[in-house]
């Protein structure tokens, strides 16, 4: 609390405007690589479907981060978001990081702590090592895992990009029944519903996903 009470006592910052800034100069600088821009959302799909998602977060003034930003990263594949073989929502322009199923945070993907920015900083600065991390750990992984074979021949080569990699049995489980080896997605299936001990409420979630699969 020390440390967000120091912030709050530096000089206003115009927090919409500077993350504007920010967000404007890594998107100029990612745009050739694919990725559109919607709101405080830089997206692209690789895949026809699949999609790679970098956020840009604002601190919030009630919990005494006002005046701080972080970047979100993220990885969304339908059927495991939508814990469906073959997911029939009408596909969005973009999706948000929250809806992805592979997460993490600039900070985090280099192996160091999760960042957060301070927007009274100088912002060239800051936007200098948003691209320099993003260039050095993020894109490679997302070119890494551009397809369903690739993230299932490759994502535990990146567990600093994967806080949610305790799902990993279950969404490999749902790309093979989304590719069609049923029989695999059933052994996956089996040996995450294994694997889940202590937890009746999440055993009772699968019981009801096992009579939607098969």
């Amino acid at each position: 609390m020390k440390l967000f009470a120091l912030f709050s006592q530096n000089k206003a910052v115009d927090v919409p405007k500077t993350v504007d800034e920010i967000e404007d100069a890594v998107y100029a600088h990612l745009k050739p690589y694919g990725f559109k821009k919607y709101g405080r959302t830089l997206h692209r799909f690789v895949s026809e479907d699949i999609s790679q998602v970098i956020h840009f977060q604002s601190g919030m003034p009630t919990k005494g981060m006002g005046g701080l930003l972080c970047v979100n990263i993220g990885i969304r594949i339908p059927e495991c978001a939508n814990r469906a073989f073959q997911p029939q929502d009408k596909v969005k322009r973009y999706y948000h990081e929250y809806e992805c199923t592979i997460r993490s945070r600039l900070g985090i993907v280099g192996g160091q702590k999760e960042t957060w920015y301070k927007l009274s900083d100088r912002t060239d600065g800051i936007i200098k090592n948003i691209t320099e991390e993003i260039d050095k750990y993020v894109l490679p992984a997302f070119d890494a895992l551009d397809s369903r074979e690739a993230i299932l021949a490759h994502r535990r080569e990146y567990p600093l990009l994967d806080n949610l990699s305790s799902l990993i049995l279950l969404d490999e489980c749902m790309i093979y029944g989304r590719l069609g080896d049923v029989e695999k997605a059933k052994e996956l299936f089996e040996l995450y519903y294994q694997s889940v001990e202590g937890k009746r409420w999440h055993k009772d979630y699968l019981d009801e996903l096992a009579l939607k699969l098969w």
